[in-house]
């Protein structure tokens, strides 16, 4: 994952870095290098997109490891 972030205001924080990457907010939201968003609204998103793309293994920068522990956590096993 190029960007992983656990936010309460996942809209804002897309419109702010989507023009680093070219892109507008929305299109940050679905990309599949991009996830942002609170713990229920990322454990969605994986979910999705291990469905729609096959992806059952991402990885996040050391910086998100422990705000991503509780993802982990709940999707582990599933």
């Amino acid at each position: 994952m190029h960007l992983a972030v656990v936010t309460d205001d996942r809209e804002g924080f897309a419109e702010m870095v989507a023009p680093a990457l070219g892109l507008t907010g929305a299109q940050a939201l679905q990309s599949p290098h991009a996830l942002a968003g609170t713990v229920d609204q990322l454990c969605e998103t994986i979910i999705e997109r291990r469905e729609r793309w096959g992806l059952s293994y991402i990885t996040v920068g050391a910086d998100a490891v422990e705000s991503f522990a509780p993802i982990v956590a709940r999707l582990a096993g599933t």
